[in-house]
């Protein structure tokens, strides 16, 4: 599925058509495929712009209250999620999509601070087939900055 997009005045107005499907397949295929959008902002500001994707995409936003700025933006034919992603990594943004389907979009300074006061959760894991301490390397690049990892060489 295919969308435009275009800007009337100070509306935007969205409309979908069928696309083609990809003959070939392609890495975005990996994961299900989200409807393009086409569209172009020219110095809107990004509430209009955030309001814009959660009409086209049917998902529920909380924008932050420290999301602020103005958009000028021309995308084609790309997934709507990674058009979001790209205007607002641009502009200095992240959106969190929880598990049912909220979108919230804040500043990346308020997620990073945000992280820093949840919980830490502790999981235990019993390895087979394999040394804890040979994995210990591999598994620290995942670690959130407030994650640690240790290995038991006993009990493995």
């Amino acid at each position: 599925m295919s969308s435009r997009a275009r800007l009337v005045g100070l509306a935007l107005a969205l409309w979908v058509t069928p696309a083609l499907a990809q003959a070939v397949p392609s890495e975005r295929q990996a994961r299900p495929e989200q409807p393009g959008i086409s569209v172009s902002w020219v110095e809107s500001p990004i509430a209009d712009v955030l309001l814009a994707f959660s009409t086209f995409s049917g998902k529920s936003r909380v924008q932050g209250r420290d999301v602020a700025g103005i958009v000028t933006a021309e995308i084609n034919d790309q997934p709507w999620d990674s058009a979001l992603r790209a205007i607002l990594s641009a502009q200095g943004l992240v959106a969190v999509e929880d598990e049912y389907g909220i979108i919230r979009v804040s500043n990346l300074a308020a997620l990073n601070a945000l992280e820093a006061v949840q919980p830490i959760v502790t999981r235990i894991y019993r390895i087979s087939f394999s040394r804890a301490a040979e994995l210990q390397a591999t598994i620290a690049p995942l670690l959130s900055p407030r994650g640690s990892i240790s290995a038991a060489a006993s009990t493995n």
